[in-house]
């Protein structure tokens, strides 16, 4: 039946080429599309990689300007500080001048009333209100330092309480990193960066996480570049080796015997800052609280 059947079959291959004609035209057209949404992506990558970069730009100029601008307000307000000191001197001073003239000049008033019941009643008066606006100042004036004093120790409670968090965050990565699972970001990138609240401690161990973090990535790259020798993975750091694997894994026990005593090292010398901070911290208070009790004496 095949001769028979000839032109139905060049007529089923006529369809199923056409079919594929228009399956491959649609799919090239898909192509195109594609690369010109890929072009249009890329593109619009671009702008938005200028874009940020201009704005990181305009952000650093911003940043500069505004602490130019703090610089600038703090010397403002010494300024005015000193100016309201001067003002208020001199306002006293020309009150007491005040005083001194209208006791001193003599009573117009005829009778009785030329000699006035106080000599020194108008001085009197005037030390009377300069005293209780002297007080006035030094009630407001205590109080503000009051507010500053607990607003600094309430920002210190809270530095120290991010420090023990980062200690257990440095432990728990330490027990994660043991497991052979992604341990997250380094202590360092949660670090506290405002000048205000870093103290020499704090700085000092910033400066050993930095150096950790260094040790870290070296310590990473080794590994990689030893699985890559060895051809395994990573993460099979714990895995049972085969006896030719003895070289391999006595560098990775090597390799983990180190990280475990810098690590060690780290946190005891991490430990005696602290404990050199507190004591630090404690004399500094010790001495602020003398200072404010014998200051206005």
């Amino acid at each position: 039946q095949l001769p028979g059947n000839q032109d139905h079959i060049n007529v089923e291959l006529e369809k199923l080429k056409k079919t594929h004609d228009e399956q491959q035209q649609k799919l090239e057209e898909r192509v195109l599309a594609l690369g010109k949404e890929l072009r249009e992506a890329k593109g619009a990558v671009g702008a938005g990689r200028r874009r940020l970069a201009e704005q990181s730009a305009v952000l650093l100029t911003s940043q500069g300007q505004l602490q130019a601008v703090e610089a600038e307000n703090s010397r403002l307000q010494l300024w005015l500080k000193e100016l309201n000191e001067e003002y208020r001197s001199r306002l006293a001073q020309y009150i007491r001048d005040v005083a001194n003239y209208m006791d001193s000049k003599p009573s117009s008033v005829a009778g009785h009333s030329k000699a006035p019941a106080g000599q020194a009643a108008m001085k009197n008066f005037v030390d009377s209100m300069l005293r209780d606006i002297r007080a006035s100042y030094r009630s407001r004036e205590e109080q503000l330092a009051r507010a500053a004093r607990g607003y600094k120790k309430r920002m210190k409670d809270l530095a120290k309480k991010h420090e023990n968090l980062l200690i257990a965050y440095g432990l728990q990565r330490e027990q994660i990193r043991a497991l052979g699972m992604d341990c997250g970001p380094a202590e360092l990138h949660l670090c506290i960066t405002e000048p205000e609240l870093l103290t020499n401690s704090s700085r000092e161990l910033n400066r050993l996480r930095e150096e950790k973090a260094k040790l870290e990535m070296q310590l990473q790259e080794l590994r990689q570049g030893l699985d890559l020798v060895s051809g395994h993975h990573p993460n099979e750091l714990f895995c049972p080796r085969l006896p030719d694997e003895e070289g391999g894994a006595e560098v990775r026990k090597k390799l983990r015997e180190f990280t475990l005593h810098t690590q060690e090292n780290l946190e005891q010398e991490r430990s005696q800052l602290l404990t050199r901070a507190v004591a630090a911290e404690e004399q500094v208070s010790e001495l602020q609280r003398y200072i404010d009790q014998h200051l206005a004496r």
